[in-house]
């Protein structure tokens, strides 16, 4: 049973760590309370302030929840769902997590127009989609090994059913989002299924695997959610009819039986083997998006001016007539700002810097500095990052920080030097103005609309500025210095279209936008003195954010191709663009072309109710989620001083228990413990933990026993050993630093006081206890790490390492005391080729043979050594990676999948310094052949086999790390 738990641990649908164990806690802002409302289905658990969100929320989940359950499958005894509602992150999320089942949202929007251009909010996408997970999780295929699960650890079944391809998980809600509000979800996003045409029609178009599992160093990085739902969306209207029975064939089926692997489940569901599926879905959309391409020809041409496959340039700027400014990422760059020479392509770095993952950022309006918002890490709390202006210089690459704890993005200058930026209200942003002291005050009112983008205007106080409201996507205008309360008019719209971004040309005459007019993303170019709107692109895949020189003669705008967006320009001839028709532009006030989404929810509203809120209380929601039986062997207890090693074939035989665990949905307190029979008598432990306070606090109580050898008399006997005793630990994490470089401290301490004895085995009379108080500090201190998206280990940053264990007090046996120092610094000199190299250094200091566990610190090919003597010891290693084939494939029969193949190579030296001598030398030096791999979606090996050369034996050994 516990190694069933640990199998299944990684049960939350997006990105995350998991914790050791079933359950951990998480630690939240001090000044952050909840409260809880229900409505029919759902616990709505949400911070205090974000009760218009959990509205929202709850109405969302309410009216779309008989369309899930159809999709999905419904549940017999489904529990009325905790669902938690945060808002004091600017990054946005929503996901669902098995250990502790729950779904959680945080209030601000994603800023990504695929997901939310066209619907009518956040919550009334977001909701759905997580509980597409949610219902997924309870799916109970009657009998087999989910079935049984779910009797005593129903959190254990539910990470079961998530436990599948990431394609498959997110494909199915993707699928439904696109299927709630008209024009809505990412299927119906162009800047989303331009991703998939252009890899369908690349030179190496995805395989079904590719679709359905998450890459490991290949982009697009939401491939899964793309190719997922683009799967999904195929097996389910294949034929005449539209039909979901394939999934919940497939999803019963795997909770029967889960270590056979999903696609055994997918062809049993479909009635067709996975290769051949896979085929079949990759020759009928290579047909389909052809015959697109081919009605929609010819395609503009354009220049490149810089590009390569997996580089990414973003809202590019021109500075002069032959120089540009954008903002970089790829497999092999830096994220940040760069000029760029627009006839040759070569970049030159401004300053290295992470971005809101909507690249608004601006021009200030004499060119000497950029204005962008990135999200700033809370030094204290892991789960809050907040949205901040910042200024960056052009001459000298300095950034100045404008606001602090303004919450805001998207900024630029004014005509009078004030700064505007989009501030997150909820679900919605508002447009505020920055102020002296760091502040935002807002300028719009706060309604139900969201303000994307703004753009003054170079020549005169309009200024523009993108709205998102009620599923629509246009353009208002103002006039600058904008005060409270701002009147936003609507000015611009293009029918059935949504607008992406603006920016201006030099002289304020054009303003230039991408939209989705047509299908596609391209450029258009609104002339304000003739009142035309100019198309000026017609591309394959996508065009956006154009830019303007400033002479007027060249447009430069990023195109996407197959993992890359590429910087290109064309010259400016808007008088030989085609026009758009007037009965496609929408001038003045935004014209209904589509039925009103949020009138949806309004009608909706009345029917669903939330019930009177009370106070959140952990305790109330402690009671055990997980109760189920153990085995206990022999113990493997680190061997104690006085002992030589475990002894797997001891005196206590086999012992049976029960064990139980739970946690609050909001996971301030935590707990497990386990009473087992054994040796005839009962023992056990018992732990609690809590995230309520800073330090996360836990308290550990235990009595249990373990059998071990000792020697005596030259003989080795097996005897039985008691320990019992208690303990408290704290832990603090804490962000230094958290832009492109990430610097990290990390802080434990452990303080035990525990009693042995032998009692039993070679033993005739128990022995008196032996009493240790004991402390163990850890510090980890990494300094300015920066790893790009294709290394496998940071090219630059050091980490630094200290763990001690002391016995501060005794009651006569020695006292056991030991220090470990560790250094590794990784340099950057071969970065452009992703090798990786690092160089450390270790220091084992301990007064008795056996404090440290020495399996990682003792050189490769020298395994036979399992303690050390009590030293001083120093290590010293040099490691190099290379990566050979970055494969990001596998198998859909079978649960493998292949990351990468790399070779590595090291020498490392261990050697006493006793006396200032280097002496009991061990060495090493070799290399070998990496796999990484991935098993059942979640479950990453590295597979290493070398051979390691030993000078003091002159031989070579095999090695496998």
């Amino acid at each position: 049973m516990i190694v069933l738990v640990g199998l299944v641990a990684p049960g939350r649908v997006q990105a995350q760590s998991v914790p050791e164990g079933a359950y951990g806690v998480t630690y939240r802002p001090d000044n952050v309370n909840y409260r809880v409302r229900k409505s029919d289905h759902f616990s709505i658990i949400y911070q205090e302030g974000a009760l218009d969100m959990a509205r929202r929320t709850a109405r969302a989940l309410e009216r779309t929840k008989p369309g899930t359950d159809s999709l999905v499958g419904t549940v017999d005894e489904q529990m009325q769902m905790p669902v938690v509602i945060n808002d004091f992150n600017d990054r946005s999320n929503g996901f669902v997590q098995a250990y502790p089942f729950r779904q959680e949202i945080e209030a601000p929007s994603l800023r990504s127009d695929a997901l939310v251009a066209r619907a009518s909010s956040w919550p009334a996408l977001v909701a759905p989609h997580e509980q597409v997970h949610a219902a997924h999780a309870e799916v109970d295929g009657t009998v087999g090994v989910g079935s049984l699960l779910r009797l005593f650890a129903p959190d254990m079944a539910r990470g079961i059913n998530l436990l599948a391809p990431r394609g498959l998980v997110e494909g199915v809600a993707v699928y439904r989002e696109s299927r709630l509000e008209p024009g809505a979800g990412r299927l119906n996003a162009p800047l989303f299924t331009m991703k998939m045409k252009a890899a369908m029609l690349s030179d190496d178009p995805w395989s079904l695997t590719q679709m359905l599992e998450a890459p490991a160093y290949t982009q697009p990085f939401n491939r899964f959610y793309i190719g997922g739902a683009h799967a999904f969306e195929y097996l389910a209207e294949r034929g005449d009819s539209t039909s979901t029975e394939f999934f919940r064939t497939t999803v019963r089926w795997h909770n029967r039986l889960p270590l056979i692997g999903h696609g055994v489940w997918v062809g049993a569901g479909t009635e067709q083997w996975p290769a051949s599926l896979g085929s079949e879905i990759q020759s009928t959309l290579r047909a389909r998006y052809r015959a697109e391409m081919e009605r929609r020809a010819p395609f503009t041409s354009t220049t490149l001016v810089a590009g390569e496959k997996g580089r990414n340039y973003r809202r590019p700027y021109w500075l002069d007539d032959e120089t540009l400014v954008a903002y970089v990422h790829g497999y092999d760059v830096r994220r940040g700002f760069y000029r760029i020479d627009a006839s040759t392509g070569n970049r030159e770095r401004v300053r290295v810097q992470t971005i809101t993952e909507d690249y608004a950022y601006s021009l200030s309006r004499d060119t000497s500095a950029l204005y962008a918002g990135r999200y700033v890490q809370d030094p204290l709390v892991p789960r809050r990052a907040g949205m901040e202006v910042e200024r960056v210089s052009l001459n000298d690459g300095r950034s100045t920080r404008l606001t602090n704890g303004g919450r805001a993005g998207a900024p630029a200058q004014g005509p009078t030097g004030r700064v505007y930026a989009v501030a997150n209200d909820g679900p919605f942003t508002r447009l505020t103005a920055v102020t002296d002291s760091g502040k935002t005050r807002p300028l719009t009112s706060d309604n139900a609309r969201s303000i994307r983008q703004v753009a003054p205007s170079p020549r005169d106080s309009t200024v523009a500025v993108l709205v998102n409201e009620d599923g629509r996507q246009y353009l208002a205008r103002t006039t600058a210095p904008i005060e409270q309360p701002a009147t936003l008019t609507p000015w611009l719209a293009l029918q059935d279209a949504v607008i992406y971004d603006v920016s201006w040309g030099p002289e304020g005459r054009y303003l230039l936008f991408a939209a989705d007019w047509g299908g596609t993303a391209n450029v258009f170019a609104y002339d304000t003195e003739n009142d035309r709107v100019h198309k000026m692109t017609n591309v394959r895949y996508g065009a956006l954010e154009p830019a303007l020189s400033p002479d007027r003669s060249t447009l430069a705008f990023v195109k996407y191709r197959h993992e890359r967006h590429d910087l290109v320009r064309r010259p400016f001839r808007p008088d030989a663009a085609p026009v758009v028709p007037d009965s496609v532009v929408r001038r003045g006030p935004v014209q209904d072309d589509a039925p009103s989404a949020t009138r949806k929810e309004t009608e909706a509203s009345s029917t669903v109710e939330l019930g009177a809120a009370r106070p959140y209380a952990a305790w109330r929601h402690l009671a055990p989620r997980m109760v189920y039986p153990t085995l206990h062997g022999e113990g493997d207890d680190k061997p104690l001083p006085y002992l030589e090693s475990p002894d797997p074939s001891g005196p206590l035989g086999v012992g049976v228990g029960l064990g139980m665990q739970g946690v609050d949905p909001l996971q301030r307190w935590a707990y497990q413990g386990t009473a087992f029979w054994q040796d005839g008598r009962l023992w056990g432990e018992v732990e609690v933990e809590s995230g309520a306070v800073l330090l996360r606090p836990s308290l550990a109580a235990y009595n249990r026993p373990f059998s071990a050898l000792i020697r005596e008399g030259g003989d080795r006997r097996a005897v039985a050993v008691e320990e019992r005793g208690g303990g408290i630990g704290l832990r603090l994490p804490i962000s230094l630093e958290s832009n492109v470089y990430q610097s990290r401290l990390q802080v434990e301490l452990d303080a035990e006081v525990r009693q042995t004895r032998l009692y039993g085995g070679a033993v005739t009379e128990p022995t008196s206890y032996t009493t240790r108080a004991t402390l163990e500090p850890r510090v980890t201190y990494a300094h300015r790490l920066q790893q790009s998206p294709r290394d496998l280990v940071p090219n630059t940053g050091v980490v630094l390492g200290l763990q001690g264990e002391a016995d501060v007090w005794t009651d006569g046996p020695d006292a056991s005391r030991g220090l470990v120092a560790s250094a590794d610094t990784y340099l950057p000199v071969l970065r452009d080729t992703h090798t990786g190299i690092r160089l450390g250094a270790r220091a084992l200091v301990q007064n008795q043979g056996s404090v440290f566990s020495v399996g990682t610190f003792v050189p490769r090919g020298h395994s036979s050594v399992d303690r050390l003597p009590s030293g001083p010891f120093l290590q010293f290693e040099a490691e190099v990676t290379q990566p050979l084939w970055y494969i990001d494939d596998g198998s859909t029969l079978l649960p493998l999948y292949a990351e990468v193949l790399a070779l590595y190579g090291f020498g490392e030296t261990l050697g006493s310094v006793e006396g200032w001598g280097w002496q009991r030398a061990r060495s090493s030096v070799g290399g070998g052949v990496s796999l990484r791999i991935r098993l059942f979606s979640r479950f990453r090996l590295d597979l290493r086999v070398g051979a390691a050369y030993r000078p003091e034996a002159t031989d070579v050994t095999t090695v496998y790390r």
